[in-house]
């Protein structure tokens, strides 16, 4: 198979996918942020509208009173605001049991002790055997390979391959990866059926493959079946080539759990030095020292490129950064949204309590303990929570759903969620209404009924 050039037989992807996550994360916060801003417009427009409408003649002798579609007014912005809450409670609790279940997810990979090393220029291309001799002799150093594309970056290449005896038209598309001998044992990728390249490049180099799981079985073949049969790539400009399948790995994620493991194969290139990203595997116990190790060689052979590097761990979860700050985001409304449904709680909680100050003070006089009259205040409110936990619950469960469909490999949205959400809205529920009914349960009845 020849190398991937400008006039390659694989087609290349550009990166306009990859901005447009950024994109859509920007969009994400700025659409939060225009309904933080309404929404405090909406609250703050309501009370100074109604207050503006006020009489101030009746005001100010006294004779002024609430309706009772205030009333009714107050607890409906009260149980919207904890459905706002209880909402965005399921939802940090599904983003962060996602967030963990992929990162938790064997990835069928080792990525540990791997450092990644561009070869960015055809200068440090043309030195990767040099290189790779030199470093494999030192100490630090335990693996040596090389390959177009690591995990935590897509493989941009791809084929249209099809059977032998069969037709372009059952030809199915394959991501192609080219590979030096020994990336698959560097990686820990297993191997499930036939064998691994060898290094013996002229036998290996452009003819042979090693296909995942997935891409055996797109050819509706078990692994070990299919191990030996050939495989067709046709174009009017190189014709038909013929590839032996010699070995199946197992599928393992290229990039992030996100993403469903496509159907992918390894070739071996003729020339060793045609190669688009080193592979370093180094000792666990002084990372600092493998790295100048590396430099100083890198150094030594290629004055024309800068060394570059990281970690192959680090770049895997880079993938996961823009969902982490989604995370952080939904956090932050969370804690905002729960602040202003306490406060809008604690405020009703305070105006139901002077209203029925005098039935308070009744009640104590009839005999009624300190307990009961918070009991009888709390009733009240934590009906109001009630009622937002039943409608959040579908709202919530739709949403986390909706957003979950984002990822080929995702949890389950369990019971726990809401069990969870619905016992966080009543404590802070109880705990906003608990002072205030207990001020009013325990002041005295004398002065409430003094007017009387």
């Amino acid at each position: 198979m020849t190398p991937i050039t400008s006039n390659s037989i694989f087609n290349q992807v550009t990166g306009k996918d990859i901005s447009l996550q950024t994109e859509n994360a920007g969009y994400f916060v700025i659409a939060l942020s225009l309904l933080a801003l309404v929404t405090g417009l909406l609250a703050g427009a309501y009370p100074a509208f109604y207050i503006s409408s006020f009489d101030p003649v009746q005001v100010l002798k006294g004779k002024f009173s609430l309706s009772s579609t205030s009333g009714w007014l107050r607890k409906c912005l009260v149980v919207f605001q904890f459905i706002i809450a209880i909402t965005l409670v399921c939802g940090v609790i599904v983003i962060n049991r996602q967030l963990a279940y992929m990162q938790e997810k064997d990835l069928g990979f080792d990525a540990t002790a791997k450092i990644v090393v561009p070869l960015r220029t055809e200068d440090a291309g043309a030195h990767y055997a040099t290189l790779r001799d030199e470093l494999v002799r030192t100490a630090s150093i335990t693996a040596v390979s090389a390959a177009d594309y690591v995990p935590g970056s897509p493989i941009y290449s791809d084929a249209r391959l099809y059977m032998e005896g069969k037709t372009i038209e059952d030809a199915v598309t394959i991501a192609y990866n080219s590979v030096d001998v020994g990336y698959i044992e560097q990686l820990g990728i297993k191997i499930i059926a036939g064998r691994s390249f060898t290094d013996n490049r002229a036998m290996e180099g452009g003819r042979k493959l090693i296909l995942n799981r997935t891409a055996a079985k797109s050819y509706d073949m078990d692994p070990h079946e299919i191990i030996g049969k050939r495989i067709l790539y046709e174009n009017n400009r190189e014709g038909k080539m013929e590839f032996e399948v010699i070995g199946v790995m197992d599928d393992y994620h290229q990039v992030s759990p996100k993403e469903e493991i496509q159907a992918t194969c390894f070739e071996m290139r003729k020339s060793v030095n045609d190669y688009g990203v080193m592979l370093v595997t180094v000792n666990t116990t002084d990372f600092k020292e493998s790295v100048s190790t590396i430099e100083a060689i890198w150094k030594k052979n290629i004055d024309s490129t800068p060394f570059e590097y990281s970690f192959l761990n680090e770049d895997v979860q880079k993938q996961y950064e823009e969902d982490q700050k989604v995370s952080h985001i939904v956090t932050s409304f969370t804690i905002i949204a729960m602040l202003i449904s306490c406060l809008g709680l604690y405020g009703l909680s305070t105006f139901m309590a002077e209203r029925r100050f005098k039935e308070i003070g009744v009640r104590k006089v009839l005999g009624a303990s300190a307990g009961q009259i918070t009991a009888l205040m709390s009733t009240e409110f934590i009906k109001l929570v009630l009622i937002a936990i039943v409608m959040a619950v579908p709202i919530a469960w739709y949403s986390a759903n909706a957003w979950l469909m984002g990822f080929a490999y995702r949890i389950s949205v369990e019971p726990s969620v809401f069990v969870y959400a619905a016992s966080a809205a009543f404590i802070i529920a109880l705990a906003s209404v608990s002072f205030e009914s207990i001020r009013a349960a325990s002041s005295n009845p004398v002065k409430s009924l003094r007017s009387e």
